[in-house]
This record gives C-alpha cells, structure tokens and sequence, in this order.
C-alpha cells in the first residue's frame, strides 16, 4: 500500500471516531467521513474489499461475541454493584447483541480492517489486540460509560478486564474472519488467472 493509501485508510479510521464519539456536529463529521471515504477509494487498492470483509468480520464477532460477552459484563458488574437490584430482560439483551454487538461491531470491524491493512500488521493476533484497545479506548472515552467503568461493581479495574476480555475475543476473531476472507477472494483470484493462461 502506498503512504497515500496508508493515510487516506487512517484518514477513514479517525473520521469514524469523530462520528461515533460526536466530537463534531453531525453536520461537520458526516461530510468529513465522505471525504475521508472518497480520498481513500481513491488512493488505497481495494478499498471496497477492505471494508466490506472488515464489516462482515466485525458483524459476525460482535453478534456471537461481543454483543452476548458484554451482556454478561453488564450483569457480572450488576451483580457486583450493591446499590442496584440486578435486572434482566430479553428485550435489552436483544438491543446489545444488534445494536452493540451488530451495528457497533460491524462499524470497529471496518476500522480494525482498514488500520491492519495501513500498518502492515500480518498477526490476526496483533490486529486484534490493536482493535480491542480501540474499542476499549471509544468505551472509555464516552462520559456516560466511562461513569459506570469507574464508579459501579467492583471497581475500575475489575470492569474493565471483563469487558476488555470479551473486547479482545471479539477483536481476533473479527480480523481472523476479514484475514480469511481476504486470503479466500486472493486464492480465488489466483485461481482465475492461472486458468485464464491456460492455452486453449
């Protein structure tokens, strides 16, 4: 990938967060987040491919692993938590696992897709201890969340292990998944060509 390629990638990531974190009005982070798409497409080779196998790895983890392990954080830490009666309801747990585990997962996954492939990372492993420190730092850095990180169960630290375990199941298996399917369209590709110099 050329730095052009690796910036606009980057450029993407950052415009995510903005968006995601509301650092900029929806009016500001929206058009910033298009720009960021059209330099990447652009300048970075297989952009669409990159996305799209990051969104489905990210979607795939986060609905079987984050959604459902952050569920059972939430209640780990209620339990934990003597000021509240620990309650549980199939409609919130359906609103983590596609909202959270879903919607969230597919759009971190398109991030960790597009930093893996700008900095060259190789480790499913690396990429997806890289992805789940930026999901933990995007919990992390949202106030109200960042409340309950720190003020609720048993404390910070204990909170922030359980879900920075299933954060990091979620980060290896959604580069593990995007890794895959990666190398399953080259080898397919590589198949066509071969067949293709074949003499008829």
């Amino acid at each position: 990938m050329t730095w052009k390629g690796r910036l606009t990638s980057l450029s993407v990531v950052v415009a995510i967060v903005i968006n995601i974190e509301d650092v900029l009005s929806p009016m500001i982070g929206l058009p910033l987040l298009v720009l960021a798409v059209a330099l990447a497409w652009r300048f970075t080779d297989s952009f669409w491919k990159t996305v799209a196998f990051g969104l489905v790895g990210g979607v795939i983890a986060g609905a079987l692993i984050m959604g459902p392990g952050f569920r059972v954080a939430m209640r780990l830490v209620a339990i934990m938590e003597p000021t509240r009666a620990p309650e549980f309801s199939a409609g919130g747990t359906l609103l983590i696992i596609v909202g959270i585990g879903g919607v969230l997962g597919g759009v971190v996954g398109i991030a960790g897709n597009l930093i893996r492939r700008a900095l060259s990372i190789t480790s499913v492993v690396v990429a997806g201890v890289v992805l789940s420190v930026f999901e933990m730092t995007l919990l992390l850095t949202d106030s109200g969340l960042r409340q309950e990180f720190f003020e609720l169960g048993a404390g910070p630290w204990v909170n922030i292990a359980l879900f920075g375990f299933f954060a990091l199941g979620y980060g290896i298996a959604a580069m593990a998944t995007a890794e895959y399917l990666e190398r399953r369209t080259a080898d397919r590709s590589s198949v066509v060509t071969e067949v293709q110099k074949v003499p008829a």
